[in-house]
């Protein structure tokens, strides 16, 4: 079968595999849909593992393990989030989401989804309801992750709420809080592609920079950070409300030079958020199931062939908006 397989930082090569064979307990999945997840890209640049990568998959079922029941070969599925190791703190207290082996990775089926064919457990993989094709319900991992930032500011209905960065991401977390109640919800980014994609899914108003947002809006109860850029933080706490709360789901690998005292004075609330949990896995399941017009944030459909070109265009400051590996192409 062909795959796509990272050798080393900046190096995707597509090479030929022998086809898995699912054993006990597992399924063997024909790849309908992969997104390219900026993780992805992360270990893209540096290189952090080799191998197939990608997680946000979603296809059909090739072939039944031996002991698994309840499955047929066609059905269609989705790649659900890691359950965690099972056996550290964070899984045992059942936090799984922060398990170490999901933060590095090692929780991912491997090899992932670059490839016409994967092998995963029965359990990390969830059936589509009828309606909902793989192609759009690729997007239901990354779509939980927006919906884990977002629980973490607790309640949105009825406040309004700004998104930095309107990556694939950011593009769900605007859809998702309009789906959850938020008021009005306001979008920033440089891209003029991605405004467009985020007016497209309900956002309010868009800007190309977080200071027009700042000069043009009061503050908002509720900011998520969704771009990862070190400059960010910052714009963030300055757009929010006091006694507002900020979500960082972008992640800035940098020091950041911060204000602390504006956190301070008006009370700001400052949280983390990584990955997701099972049920909010099954809540983008459903949103996308009632929403499927959120899969128009994807722009570009690729063959194995074209990903290492594509990873390379994605690095470029122009961007674009969700790229999603076709193994069918």
């Amino acid at each position: 079968m062909r795959a796509v397989t990272q050798v080393e930082e900046h190096h995707l090569e597509v090479v030929e595999l022998a086809p898995p064979e699912p054993g006990p307990g597992e399924l063997l999945v024909r790849v309908v849909a992969c997104g390219i997840c900026g993780s992805d890209l992360s270990s893209y640049k540096r290189g952090l593992f080799t191998g197939v990568p990608g997680h946000e998959v979603a296809g059909t079922v090739e072939a039944v393990g031996p002991g698994v029941e309840g499955w047929r070969p066609g059905d269609p599925v989705a790649l659900t989030p890691s359950a965690g190791c099972g056996t550290c703190d964070q899984c045992r207290s059942g936090d799984y989401h922060r398990c170490i082996e999901s933060l590095t990775g090692s929780g991912s089926v491997r090899p992932g989804g670059y490839a016409e064919l994967l092998v995963a457990p029965a359990g990390r993989l969830w059936r589509l309801p009828p309606g909902l094709s793989p192609e759009v319900a690729c997007l239901a991992e990354p779509l939980s992750v927006a919906l884990h930032g977002i629980g973490r500011l607790g309640s949105v209905r009825d406040h309004d709420a700004i998104v930095l960065g309107l990556g694939s991401i950011g593009l769900l977390a605007c859809a998702a809080l309009r789906w959850c109640g938020a008021r009005r919800v306001y979008g920033v980014d440089p891209v003029e592609l991605r405004r467009d994609l985020a007016r497209g899914l309900g956002a309010e108003a868009v800007f190309g920079r977080a200071s027009d947002a700042r000069a043009e809006l009061d503050p908002v109860p509720l900011v998520l950070e969704c771009s990862g850029r070190p400059e960010a933080l910052q714009q963030a706490i300055d757009l929010a409300a006091p006694g507002g709360g900020v979500v960082l789901l972008g992640i800035a690998i940098a020091e950041v030079p911060v204000i602390p005292v504006f956190w301070i004075t008006r009370e700001i609330t400052v949280a983390g958020s990584i990955n997701s949990r099972l049920e909010e896995f099954e809540t983008a399941i459903r949103l996308l199931e009632t929403r499927p017009e959120i899969g128009s944030i994807v722009t570009r459909r690729v063959s194995l062939e074209e990903v290492p070109e594509t990873f390379e265009l994605l690095l470029q400051p122009e961007g674009v908006g969700k790229v999603v590996v076709d193994p069918r192409r």
